[in-house]
C-alpha cells in the first residue's frame, strides 16, 4: 500500500485531522494549539476535517505575527 505522507498540503484538498498530523508531522498537542489559535476545523459525522487553503492561510497568518 502506497503511503499517503507526502508532506504537501494542497489548497484544494480537505484533510481529516489525522492525515493532517501525519503530513505535517505536528503532533496532537501542536494541532490542539492550531486550533486555539484560530486554525478552522470542520467537524461533520464525529470527525475533524481541515481544508487544505484553511491550513496554509493559518500558516501565513502565523508567519506575519511572527515577524512583527
Amino acid at each position: 500500500m502506497k503511503s499517503t505522507e507526502s508532506g504537501e498540503i494542497s489548497q484544494d484538498a480537505c484533510y481529516t485531522l489525522s492525515e493532517l498530523q501525519k503530513r505535517t508531522g505536528l503532533k496532537r498537542d501542536a494541532m490542539r494549539s492550531a486550533r486555539k489559535n484560530g486554525l478552522r476545523v470542520i467537524y461533520r459525522h464525529n470527525r475533524a476535517f481541515i481544508m487544505g487553503s484553511d491550513f496554509l492561510s493559518y500558516l501565513a497568518k502565523e508567519e506575519t505575527s511572527v515577524r512583527s
